[in-house]
């Protein structure tokens, strides 16, 4: 069992009812039960983790995944007065996909991804000014307006020392939004080991509404809004996770592949994904 305390509130962790967790005896933060390396935490976001590994083609549907940011952006811009002025900062830019749909709302985008390939494809391939590395080795060259961690705070492997640059680095009234998965929901619980978002050593961290919100105001935040966001789902994707990479049945995939069935997506929410904004104080 890990002796790391808890990076909400400084508590003591115990094993958890889910295997391979601890949750903190005091505030109820989930983490995984494990201690990784930056390098080897680095070397998992490869190419492969984005076409085969985690998703199917990441890169192939860009116009679904740009479709959720748009969703997202829609819901950031109401905390955001005159986004014409300000600069958006993404870390866990990825691809660069959510700066294609942000970047006519803002003064300016930018972001900073640990993957060297997909960073590398957003500057290259959309000309986005995403760089390489962790954003706690970065240096910013102007103090931050607004920040998004899309589907990002749960791989990091200090989400406290982040939360705490941001903040030492944003403007008073500055916004962050955030979204992950949410521990604390219905479906996580009824699913258990199984909900779908624990799969360490990927994602590290396992928030709720009331873990997240801690951890914010700890760094002089204040949460103007916290709910639970949909998300587009690509049959084909979902089909190729469940059956490819969870259970291993490439010839039933496969099969349905032929079939024609998995050409089309869907909008589903089952109130399980956080999507939180706060501003700096």
């Amino acid at each position: 069992m890990s002796s790391r305390s808890c990076v909400v509130c400084g508590g003591l962790h115990a094993a958890s009812r889910l295997p391979g967790l601890l949750k903190c005896r005091s505030c109820g933060f989930s983490t995984a039960d494990l201690e990784i390396s930056t390098e080897e935490l680095e070397s998992l976001y490869t190419a492969k983790y984005f076409a085969g590994l985690e998703y199917k083609d990441y890169v192939a549907e860009q116009a679904l995944i740009e479709k959720q940011f748009r969703v997202r952006l829609a819901t950031l811009l109401r905390y955001v007065p005159d986004a014409a002025s300000k600069r958006l900062f993404e870390i866990g830019s990825a691809y660069g996909f959510f700066l294609s749909v942000a970047r006519s709302k803002f003064l300016s985008v930018e972001g900073i991804d640990i993957s060297r390939d997909a960073a590398t494809y957003a500057r290259e391939r959309l000309g986005f000014p995403v760089h390489v590395g962790d954003f706690l080795d970065f240096d910013l060259e102007h103090n931050l307006d607004v920040v998004c961690l899309w589907d990002t705070i749960e791989h990091l492997k200090n989400p406290d020392l982040y939360l705490e640059k941001i903040a030492g680095n944003m403007n008073r009234g500055g916004v962050i939004a955030i979204t992950t998965g949410d521990i604390g929901s219905f479906v996580a619980h009824v699913r258990g080991s199984k909900w779908r978002q624990i799969h360490p050593p990927t994602h590290l961290h396992y928030f709720s509404k009331s873990t997240l919100t801690k951890l914010l105001e700890k760094y002089g935040f204040t949460v103007l809004s916290c709910g639970h966001e949909g998300v587009y789902r690509s049959m084909d994707t979902s089909a190729y996770i469940i059956l490819n990479i969870k259970h291993h049945l490439p010839s039933a995939y496969a099969a349905l592949k032929r079939s024609g069935l998995l050409n089309w997506s869907l909008y589903l929410n089952l109130y399980d994904i956080l999507f939180l904004v706060a501003t700096r104080n």
